[in-house]
């Protein structure tokens, strides 16, 4: 049954990717401006970090052992640092080309950890620009790990990180200790945002589905809600709301929808899943299309919806080519080395 290999986080996975490239790549133009594709990525993040909150919780063994934790971390280390280390190499090498004799050694060092800010310098930032959302997911993968340090079971580490979480949100802000967004990597300021109640959601969302899991809605269902609610969230945006109301709320319906959703339509479901699969190589390949885009269009030509439909295109297509040649290739090597002490794994690909 499809339902239980969540086929529909993996395929929600390739549209909240598609989200992202889309505005990025396609934010000019009379379709772009009536659709307000320049706001509809930051829906495709929500849904991220509460696919991310549900996966980590979905592949957790029911009994966590002090050691668990350090294997947890190694697992995502091996997942999101290699083929990011390749894409930024790009990113170093231009900014050290642009900026020789001033080049802000802790900014280049920063980047290859994917650490944020600890000093608030304004001019820090992430020079694969959405990396940014990398640093929220590590920041999210330490405090689980360390709920899973402190735990016995599966369902205290959960309820664990996702008190942590709330908590610390809540006295950040209280307590008026909350820096300033800067470029989106100022750690003062992520400790105290409320994009990371989009973890604690995705937790949410896991024992939703692991208590009425029975629930099966149709494919076009599923397609048909996730359309809809985006539609709803980009209307939502128009009224200044907090982000968790615009963005929040309905990426949690969309992943809910997706989780119960059974995806027998095999012709129009495995591009999806692949796309799904591809998804990480989209968004990071992508940058390089936003940041290099001029190349591909031309300096003098202003953007429009045609240039964005053949650079989403662009992004879509690479991505995809840079998943089958790269980033598959790697993770099945590091998987085979790491083998003999992994356990067995979920039927899901870790986002």
């Amino acid at each position: 049954m499809s339902l239980n290999k969540l086929e529909g986080i993996q395929i929600l996975r390739g549209y909240a990717a598609m989200l992202v490239v889309v505005t990025h790549l396609w934010s000019a133009g009379l379709v772009s401006s009536a659709l307000r594709f320049s706001r509809i990525g930051g829906l495709g993040v929500d849904i991220f970090f509460i696919i991310s909150g549900f996966i980590m919780c979905y592949s957790l063994k029911d009994r966590v052992r002090p050691a668990d934790s350090l294997h947890f971390l190694k697992k995502r280390v091996i997942r999101v640092y290699p083929i990011y280390l390749l894409v930024l190499i790009l990113f170093v090498v231009q900014y050290i080309a642009r900026n020789t004799g001033s080049v802000d050694p802790l900014l280049v060092i920063g980047n290859f950890l994917l650490a944020p800010s600890f000093s608030g310098s304004p001019e820090y930032r992430m020079l694969v620009g959405p990396a940014w959302t990398l640093t929220y997911e590590l920041f999210f993968y330490l405090l689980f790990a360390g709920a899973m340090l402190s735990s016995a079971s599966k369902d205290r580490a959960i309820y664990t990180v996702m008190t942590a979480i709330v908590l610390l949100v809540a006295l950040v802000n209280l307590l008026g200790l909350k820096g300033g967004r800067l470029q989106w990597s100022n750690f003062q300021y992520i400790v105290g945002d409320t994009l990371l109640f989009n973890f604690v959601i995705g937790c949410a969302c896991y024992f939703v589905w692991r208590k009425y899991a029975s629930v099966v809605f149709s494919f076009w269902t599923a397609l048909t809600a996730a359309l809809v609610l985006t539609i709803v969230s980009l209307g939502l945006s128009k009224f200044g709301l907090p982000r968790i109301l615009s963005l929040g709320f309905p990426a949690c319906a969309i992943v809910l929808v997706f989780l119960f959703a059974e995806f027998e339509e095999r012709n129009l479901t495995r591009p999806l899943l692949f796309l799904g699969s591809a998804s990480y190589s989209i968004y990071l390949v992508h940058a390089v299309i936003a940041h290099w885009k001029h190349l591909f269009i031309g300096v003098a030509v202003r953007e429009n919806d045609l240039t964005g439909i053949l650079l989403t295109g662009l992004a879509l297509a690479s991505g995809c080519i840079f998943y089958v040649m790269v980033e598959n290739p790697i993770s099945r090597v590091l998987h085979e080395r790491s083998k003999r002490s992994t356990p067995a794994a979920a039927p899901l690909r870790e986002s």
